[in-house]
């Protein structure tokens, strides 16, 4: 593997919001599903190919003054996390930190490796990026040699879960394009659904070293999947269920090799529950929105379609009783007290499944200088994680895997996995995309 590259940080400051919050707005209750989850940041990271028509200096100032409005927008972003029930929105503000690499975007963008970019974040990779008392956003602007840009944010899981993410970077990057009809109103009221509690259950996590590598499924590929999946019981698999189905396997079948024998495994994805609340919650509605379908196996080895019945299974019960069983237990993981307890003594293999196919994630981040030709999840600390996104064209997926440094080595040379997807292939750069830096802003 390459060297990481190194990174020179040459400023920090604190954004923040271009106008004071109104007393009225300066406490937000936090909803159940804040409450519940880790206050863990979730790193995100942008990768821009150089533009001749802005330089450093112009890249910094516009993402800081649109940050600095958005903000406005998103208060409870500057705030900060107060004994697990409220958000004080105190205008402390967010971290904004800028760096310069020592090498070019196209080492990189050859042999994309997460552990090249370890210092494109603060944590550098080291240590479970923890949110605490301190800002629920951090950002981090890196330069490479070449001109191209690495723009990093670190969002807590403790206000945002992914769609609210999306909704905020839309709306930055929008304000940074001067394009302010673009610019939604954020919603912040998903403590009206759910109502925080006194006695919620906290989601489990586990942090341990994480390896991870990116797999790419071409749109040919992704239907003879779905065709291979499907069966009687199932004869219409979605094409995150297939996914799911054949990285879940993969998974299992790595984990039983490195450690001698089976085990059994649970897997959640992610649902948005936004529309199937009552009263429906906007999709601009800011705030931990979303559920989890829990599938899960035994120690018995499982072919696809089997796999693809359990992840509807799971999917059926969570539409019957999901919602109302949430809000009796408290709990975001609806499981037995045996397979709880499997988890605590670190007896059953848990994993995490996220889908952002259908979300703008390369469309919704252009600040005026064009599309990022790349966006990548960097983890180092919590194995057993699936991040599903749509290529930069559209017509395919990418699945990020982050599993221990164990089993990956083993998953990762799967004949199965590699007869749908290519390993880690190197970026392709659409050079007739010309980004423009937006003129029409008055930031």
């Amino acid at each position: 593997m390459k060297r990481a590259l190194k990174v020179e940080i040459q400023g920090r400051e604190i954004i923040k919001p271009s106008h004071p919050t109104p007393r009225h707005l300066r406490n937000l209750e936090l909803s159940l599903l804040d409450q519940i989850n880790y206050s863990l940041y979730v790193c995100t990271c942008f990768l821009y190919k150089a533009n001749k028509n802005v330089n450093a200096d112009q890249v910094s100032q516009r993402l800081k003054s649109s940050l600095s409005e958005t903000l406005t927008k998103f208060y409870p972003f500057a705030g900060r996390v107060k004994e697990d029930f409220s958000i004080e929105c105190n205008d402390e503000g967010v971290e904004f930190i800028e760096g310069r690499a020592n090498g070019f975007l196209s080492e990189y963008l050859q042999n994309p490796d997460q552990k090249l970019l370890t210092e494109f974040q603060p944590f550098g990779g080291k240590d479970p990026p923890v949110a605490g008392k301190g800002p629920l956003l951090v950002v981090q602007v890196t330069f490479f040699k070449c001109g191209g840009v690495g723009v990093t944010t670190l969002s807590s899981q403790k206000l945002v879960d992914a769609l609210s993410y999306t909704t905020f970077q839309n709306c930055w990057a929008a304000i940074a394009r001067g394009e302010f009809r673009k610019a939604v109103i954020p919603e912040f009221v998903a403590a009206s659904v759910f109502p925080p509690s006194e006695s919620f259950v906290p989601f489990p996590t586990h942090f341990a070293p994480a390896e991870s590598n990116r797999f790419v499924f071409d749109a040919s590929k992704l239907a003879q999947l779905q065709a291979e999946v499907a069966s009687a019981s199932v004869p219409r698999p979605s094409l995150v269920e297939a996914l799911t189905a054949l990285i879940w396997k993969c998974a299992r079948t790595a984990s039983r090799s490195n450690r001698g024998f089976a085990r059994p495994s649970l897997l959640v994805q992610a649902v948005n529950l936004r529309s199937v609340v009552v009263p429906p919650l906007s999709e601009n509605s800011v705030g931990n929105s979303i559920g989890f379908m829990p599938a899960q196996t035994s120690e018995k080895e499982m072919e696809l379609q089997e796999l693809v019945c359990k992840l509807r299974k799971a999917k059926d019960e969570f539409t019957n009783n999901g919602i109302q069983t949430l809000l009796e237990t408290k709990s975001i993981l609806n499981v037995s007290e045996s397979t709880r307890d499997k988890f605590e003594r670190d007896e059953i293999d848990f994993f995490s499944c996220t889908s952002m196919i259908s979300f703008p994630v390369h469309e919704g981040a252009d600040f005026g200088w064009g599309k990022p030709i790349h966006v990548t999840f960097p983890n180092y600390t919590t194995p057993n994680v699936v991040i599903l996104v749509s290529t930069e064209d559209g017509a395919g997926v990418e699945a990020f895997v982050y599993l221990s440094p164990e089993d990956m080595p083993i998953f990762e040379r799967s004949q199965e996995l590699l007869s749908f997807a290519a390993l880690n292939p190197p970026v392709q750069v659409n050079e007739k995309e010309k980004g423009s830096f937006a003129s029409k802003s008055s930031l």
